[in-house]
């Protein structure tokens, strides 16, 4: 975990203990058994707090400058578990424009989060605007119109793990109730042979498609 136990010699990874504190959360909103161990916790909460502030460093290889999407993925970490602030984000230059889609969708987790955050209003509905241009429904599949650059596979991201985490994050979005359908339809599109491209696609794809058909459960038949 992140960071390293004394002695181990290894600098821990920011981008999957976010990735583990963000799926653990996740899955023991449903289920408390998923939960992570309190001192297991502590130490990754505390790990990715001094990552965001830059009090620690982690330097990895990467085809391309990853800074900024690696705090972000942090912060909508951090955010589940209410340790995310407006003043952790000082530390981000905010361009969502620029941003991969993966970073769209933390950037929109956050702020749904964060409702102190300067501009509140205006910003979350450039995210949302943002994402709405890129995505693109064709036929049964969910694409984006940037999916080659999506492609971070050192993040452990790609196009299938967008669709997924897009449909959890608009789910209670007011805007986009009459999308959610096309959104799970879409998900289930992206797949082949019944599965989704990586390991984390096939996570964060079957906790979208449990809260979506829940929520289905959930509302009478009309």
């Amino acid at each position: 975990y992140f960071p390293p136990r004394d002695g181990e010699g290894n600098q821990g990874s920011d981008t999957l203990t976010a990735h583990l504190l963000a799926a653990s959360a996740e899955m023991a909103a449903t289920d408390p058994a998923f939960a992570l161990p309190a001192e297991a916790l502590a130490a990754m909460q505390g790990g990715l707090t001094a990552f965001v502030e830059g009090r620690i460093e982690r330097r990895f290889w990467s085809p391309r400058a990853d800074l900024t999407v690696r705090k972000l993925a942090a912060l909508e970490a951090l955010s589940r578990y209410r340790l995310a602030t407006p003043k952790l984000l000082q530390s981000i230059a905010i361009a969502p424009q620029a941003w991969p889609t993966h970073a769209l969708i933390d950037w929109l987790l956050i702020l749904q989060r964060l409702p102190d955050v300067p501009q509140h209003a205006e910003r979350l509905r450039e995210v949302q605007q943002t994402l709405r241009a890129r995505l693109s429904q064709q036929g049964t599949r969910t694409t984006f119109s940037n999916e080659r650059d999506d492609e971070g596979w050192w993040l452990m991201q790609n196009a299938d793990v967008n669709a997924a985490r897009l449909l959890l994050a608009v789910l209670d979005e007011p805007g986009w109730q009459s999308d959610l359908g096309r959104l799970a339809s879409g998900l289930l599109g992206r797949q082949t042979r019944g599965v989704w491209s990586t390991t984390t696609a096939n996570l964060w794809g079957g906790l979208a498609l449990a809260r979506f058909s829940a929520r289905l459960e959930s509302t009478p038949v009309q």
